[in-house]
């Protein structure tokens, strides 16, 4: 995280706080303010520089996100780095395809 976005995670961190709050209430407890901050850079902010977010939007973007924004998001970052056949090795694969028709 570079060193504005820091400089803003902690002059917004009520707002972070309260919105995690939220989510516990409604028991979504795995959701953790890092992961919301990294939702927001990464998915709503992605193509805005940090000098040019005004706080008020800043505050309205971390109220507008709900629990299925963030595991959404996660869910699609897990299937796009993984090798879903890292461990496998190419007789395991191959046993798993099955043989090679002709």
């Amino acid at each position: 995280m570079s060193m504005q976005y820091e400089q803003l995670f902690e002059k917004i961190r009520p707002a972070i706080d309260s919105k995690i709050a939220e989510f516990q209430h409604y028991q979504y407890n795995a959701i953790t303010a890092e992961e919301l901050w990294r939702y927001c850079i990464e998915k709503k902010w992605r193509k805005k520089k940090v000098e040019q977010l005004r706080l008020h939007e800043v505050v309205s973007t971390i109220f507008s996100v709900s629990p299925s924004d963030i595991v959404s998001f996660n869910q699609v970052e897990f299937l796009q780095s993984n090798n879903w056949f890292e461990e496998v090795n190419t007789d395991e694969l191959q046993l798993l395809l099955g043989p090679v028709r002709t």
